[in-house]
């Protein structure tokens, strides 16, 4: 097989690497590299040498492409973002390219931005414009919802994103138990409990604007005995996953299947969230990184 391209997906935590035939299909894959938070001294092209060096070494003539926050103010360098409407030729337009030191250049994928119309409040995602354009046919209205620290929700028209939210679940999740009252009661090593986290849904979904109030519950719950401490980190996620899913139905109507791109255990957890809320799912594809990448270098 004849190798096109190595394609890089290239985040704050991890590297992933793939390589790509003439035909697209993947013909290898390394997942495991540092992360850009994790490369001292702005030493990326080093970090990528030491990843896959010997890719580079035996393809020359292969374009390298990379997505994700190596093209952020904390990364290489900065790919500006691309204002939305974004699809595949409006990202490869804006497409920058470094110059690596033998020459060889390293074209790095720009996220994306929007701004509400209503409020003149700017958006960002960066990566997941990639994996959106490597999920969703080219043609049709699509939604497509990726779960993570910060929750994206993206709605996309004839493979063009045309406007997106995002959401701090994760993280507010995370902060919540590690550095509030609300985690002094619970277990946080507990497996997950899934009748707790549909009763945190369902509190949740019925009140996105009462969160803050809701909240209180994953503590109230635990002091009254009626949750043990196992049972308190999942209906924590669930409330918080049901207050996403209710405050993004408010901004925007879903119809029809939602696509959803990430870890099969979180996608899980959202597709039991939005089965409460009467939303369908379907899972996207696994490499979505590496088909968006494919289809923007052939852009």
């Amino acid at each position: 097989m004849s190798i096109s391209l190595i394609a890089l997906d290239w985040g704050t935590t991890s590297l992933r690497a793939y390589l790509i035939g003439d035909d697209g299909v993947i013909a290898a894959r390394r997942e495991g590299g540092p992360g850009i938070m994790r490369i001292e001294g702005g030493a990326f092209e080093a970090a990528l040498r030491g990843f896959c060096g010997d890719w580079l070494d035996a393809h020359p003539q292969a374009v390298l492409m990379a997505c994700g926050m190596i093209g952020s103010k904390q990364g290489l360098i900065e790919a500006p973002y691309c204002l939305c409407p974004a699809g595949a030729a409006q990202l490869a337009a804006h497409v920058v390219r470094v110059t690596l030191s033998d020459g060889r250049q390293l074209a790095i994928v720009p996220g994306v931005s929007t701004v509400d119309a209503s409020t003149g409040v700017p958006d960002v995602m960066r990566g997941e414009e990639t994996q959106i354009v490597g999920a969703v046919p080219p043609i049709g209205n699509h939604v497509v919802v990726l779960p993570g620290t910060h929750s994206k929700w993206a709605w996309v028209e004839d493979g063009a994103i045309k406007g997106f939210a995002s959401f701090m679940t994760g993280e507010v999740y995370a902060a919540l138990m590690g550095h509030t009252i609300l985690g002094r009661l619970m277990a946080s090593d507990a497996a997950h409990d899934a009748a707790s986290f549909s009763r945190g849904v369902a509190y949740g979904l019925e009140a996105p604007q009462q969160f803050l109030h809701r909240i209180f519950s994953a503590r109230t719950l635990g002091l009254f005995g009626t949750l043990e401490s196992a049972a308190l980190p999942s209906y924590l996620s669930g409330l918080l996953i049901g207050a996403e899913i209710g405050g993004a139905h408010s901004l925007h109507p879903v119809t029809g299947r939602i696509i959803l791109l990430g870890s099969a255990n979180l996608t899980a957890r959202y597709a039991e969230g939005m089965k409460a809320a009467n939303l369908a799912t379907v899972a996207g594809a696994p490499e979505a990184a590496a088909c968006g990448l494919t289809r923007l270098a052939k852009a």
